[in-house]
């Protein structure tokens, strides 16, 4: 009897804080997805921009892309709210609001916040992870069938990312991310 009592007690709260838990990772179910897709064992990371048939390319010894590479010179703006602790990535009259402060902020009208999870500060530089932004763009990524993928993919279209293909290098330990911007 005593058994049955332990287990039914941890049988319940399984579910109870099983479900705390699981509504607590909503947020970063885009992170996970997006390292599961790209294989979260890499820790390297090469980027390959493309815009009006040129190219750019970075290699990184980390699994995240400074802002300043990913954006500088593609999107109207790039920059820091040292007092807020955000980066700030204006285009179209919108806003891609990178949080680094450990606090919540509550964002402007034209204001889309990234969830905390893809994002760090690494030496005075704000990253966002790799693997997220293959996934969010992947020219492939409706085959996925992913109504948050989708849902990020379209507040994200006034950044003007075209689509990206993300290849995990087996041998050579880096995710390739090739990223297309549109022509404007």
């Amino acid at each position: 009897m005593r058994k049955a009592v332990i287990f039914l007690l941890s049988f319940s709260l399984f579910f109870v804080f099983g479900g705390i838990i699981q509504a607590a990772s909503v947020s970063d179910s885009i992170a996970k997805k997006a390292d599961h897709a790209y294989n979260s064992n890499l820790k390297n990371t090469a980027l390959t921009i493309s815009y009006k048939q040129k190219g750019k390319q970075f290699n990184y010894k980390f699994r995240y892309i400074p802002i300043k590479d990913l954006f500088g010179g593609y999107v109207d703006s790039v920059s820091w709210d040292a007092k807020k602790k955000v980066a700030l990535v204006g285009n179209q009259g919108k806003v891609f609001v990178l949080n680094v402060s450990g606090k919540e902020i509550t964002p402007l009208s034209n204001q889309i916040v990234a969830p905390r999870e893809w994002t760090r500060i690494s030496k005075g530089s704000v990253e966002i992870k790799a693997s997220v932004i293959a996934y969010v763009f992947d020219r492939y990524g409706n085959t996925y069938k992913d109504k948050e993928r989708e849902a990020w993919r379209e507040k994200l279209d006034f950044l003007d990312i075209k689509e990206t293909d993300g290849l995990p290098g087996i041998r050579d330990g880096y995710l390739h991310v090739s990223l297309t911007y549109n022509d404007k």
